[in-house]
């Protein structure tokens, strides 16, 4: 809010003495940092809302490839924009699994973006699916710096941002795994986290499978 407030202000009373070129990169600081202060509340209001038990969940079963096929292909601009490669690895693509479809949206899209910005460039992010007896692991893993022990610990909760020379990009909030964490409480699941520094990190989650029942025979 300081950066923004003082670029509007530098405009307001310089703008006569400001080149064109100087106005506008001013402008595009600004709405850097309008865009920064909009995500942040909207993430403080859902974290508050799932605290507050505010957020209703709307289970039912679905192919979870497709998800993270729709998801992955959100980010492509922005991973293409990062220099990073972004695939999907979805060994269960045509696997059900239950939940609520726009709360794990939000888990996933949480998780990509954390990896993408400790991603350097050159780097690859990919969103794995995974049958484990009656479950799915949906897995997403970057190339990053990693974590340290602490920081693993410590990466679900809130405002915790860890080392900041680890992020290529600034403005997070230290919001978004907490975010993930609460919405898959919600679900019954938890996100866990391995990583070692200089090894990337690789952030997962479970759903259960849902068994189709088997059709029966018009009669």
């Amino acid at each position: 809010l300081t950066t923004l407030l003082a670029h509007l202000e530098t405009l307001q009373m310089k703008q006569s003495e400001l080149t064109p070129q100087e106005r506008g990169e001013y402008l595009d600081v600004a709405t850097r940092q309008s865009q920064r202060i909009g995500l942040l509340v909207e993430q403080l209001l859902e974290a508050a809302k799932l605290e507050a038990g505010q957020v209703t969940v709307n289970v039912e079963p679905f192919p979870i490839g497709e998800l993270l096929q729709d998801v992955v292909q959100k980010f492509a601009l922005a991973a293409r924009d990062c220099g990073v490669a972004l695939d999907v690895d979805a060994m269960a693509a045509a696997t059900m699994v239950s939940g609520d479809i726009a709360l794990l949206e939000r888990v996933l899209d949480n998780l990509i973006d954390n990896a993408l910005r400790h991603t350097p460039v050159g780097g690859r992010v990919t969103v794995q699916s995974q049958p484990r007896g009656e479950r799915v692991r949906i897995a997403v893993t970057d190339s990053g710096p990693g974590l340290t022990r602490e920081e693993a610990e410590r990466a679900f909760e809130r405002f915790y941002r860890g080392d900041p020379g680890r992020s290529t990009h600034s403005g997070q909030s230290g919001l978004g795994l907490a975010i993930v964490k609460s919405i898959l409480e919600l679900h019954g699941s938890n996100v866990a986290v391995d990583s070692q520094p200089g090894h990337g990190a690789s952030f997962y989650f479970e759903l259960p499978i849902v068994t189709q029942p088997p059709r029966t025979a018009p009669t």
